[in-house]
């Protein structure tokens, strides 16, 4: 039905294809920078790119009052405008189908269950998001002919099956560990940003294709005078500072892999008059007792690397703990440094992880232990010049291989191979191999 080429060819393919992506293309930075910013580039290569966000269904005679009962039992038919108009489905990384607490890692298949645990503790809670999927899902598995001919893609870029506890979802990630599975097992494609995470990936599906993470180099044209930074952990503007500007970002919950190269940042900031501590992604007591300048969570991946770039980095830290979650994460920090101009120093794991990209001492540091991490630093702190030359070269090497739109042409073939064999996923057994 589709005729696909390879990728230094997608731009001559003709025949349109229509992407239906279950859920948002926006919503936060990993739909942006795995879906969403793909799609303008995706339209002028043929490949329509549509969230599937609205889900009607029409109950069976005698299941209208009994909604959950309807949906458990099939008792149900989908309005099909969406899904008629699609070639591809692509499911992404785990979804909300399961009723969870709002304050702490508490999750339950169990709506009553949640809601007690709300009432004993005060917390907020709240029911599943998706109900429509699990009943969905299990028709799909049920009866392979009800898509169609629609290929299915599943698509993820963090080692869902191994969410930490320091995450804050764990429970949560847990309960949807079965629908994971399925997924990477029945999809007719699966879709990776990491090498890591492709070798887990194959053991569940023989067909997965690494697709790594790219930029959109015009969100960090921000404006980067002194002027533009914003407040300090006390309240006032930095500006004037001589010393290096070394930053971090993520949410608050990173403080375990900032405490990687903590010690190594403190000395630079007692010993080199004038240098700032930024945190971007998180202000609460303990990011305002390690930072001097912090910067509250963004969800708009456009707007956050506006920030970024006005918070005018020298040095930019990709500290993480070294274990199998963030063994499976991508190279995105020093891809968005590299862009605003800072020269990057990262962790290098021992099982190897996302910053095994990096040229050490070419365009980026890396350190696999906390003297490596006060050397490097130092070294950093003190040369100008060498921030400068490691800098340049990786601004350099990210506009020549992480631009989204040259890696748009990757998405293009996946999706068009993914529409050639329909149903490959079908034919073998959904269960974890």
């Amino acid at each position: 039905m589709f005729r696909s080429a390879g990728y230094g060819n997608v731009g001559a393919m003709a025949t349109p294809i229509n992407v239906l992506v279950y859920g948002s293309l926006d919503a936060g930075s990993c739909d942006v920078f795995r879906v969403g910013m793909y799609r303008d580039h995706l339209a002028a290569l043929g490949v329509t790119v549509r969230p599937w966000t609205e889900l009607r269904v029409d109950f069976a005679t005698g299941w209208e009052k009994r909604p959950q009962e309807a949906l458990d039992a099939g008792a149900f038919e989908v309005d099909r405008t969406a899904l008629d108009w699609a070639d591809v489905i692509v499911f992404r990384r785990y979804y909300f189908t399961t009723a969870a607490c709002l304050v702490c890692d508490t999750a339950s298949q169990s709506e009553a269950e949640i809601a007690e645990h709300g009432r004993l503790t005060g917390h907020a809670t709240r029911g599943p998001l998706d109900r429509l999927l699990r009943p969905i899902w299990r028709r799909i598995l049920r009866d392979p002919g009800w898509l169609d001919g629609r290929a299915i893609v599943y698509e993820t870029d963090d080692d869902v099956l191994a969410t930490p506890p320091w995450s804050g979802h764990s429970a949560i990630a847990g309960l949807e560990s079965d629908l994971v599975r399925s997924m990477l097992g029945r999809a007719d494609l699966v879709t990776v940003s990491t090498p890591p995470l492709q070798r887990i990936a194959a053991r569940h599906n023989d067909a997965v294709r690494l697709v790594r993470n790219a930029i959109e180099p015009t969100w960090y044209e921000g404006d980067r005078s002194a002027a533009s930074v914003g407040a300090t952990a006390g309240g006032a503007t930095s500006v004037g500072a001589t010393g290096p500007r070394v930053a971090f970002y993520g949410v608050s919950s990173r403080m375990r892999d900032y405490a990687v190269c903590r010690e190594a940042v403190d000395e630079v900031a007692r010993t080199v008059p004038g240098t700032r501590r930024i945190w971007l992604g998180g202000d609460d007591d303990a990011v305002r007792a390690v930072a001097d300048e912090v910067h509250g969570f963004e969800r708009s991946a456009p707007a956050f690397a506006r920030l970024l770039a006005e918070s005018r980095p020298d040095i930019g830290l990709a500290p993480v703990v070294d274990e199998p979650f963030n063994r499976a994460r991508s190279e995105l920090h020093w891809l968005e440094y590299s862009m605003t101009g800072a020269a990057t120093i990262a962790s290098r794991l021992m099982g190897g992880g996302p910053y095994d990209v990096i040229r050490d001492g070419v365009d980026g540091l890396t350190a696999r232990n906390r003297a490596q991490w006060r050397d490097s630093l130092k070294k950093l702190a003190g040369s100008p010049t060498l921030r400068a030359e490691l800098a340049g070269r990786a601004r350099e090497r990210v506009l020549a291989e992480y631009r989204a739109v040259d890696r748009t042409a990757e998405w293009a073939d996946a999706y068009r191979w993914a529409a050639e064999r329909a149903g490959r996923g079908a034919a073998a057994d959904p269960a974890p191999k």
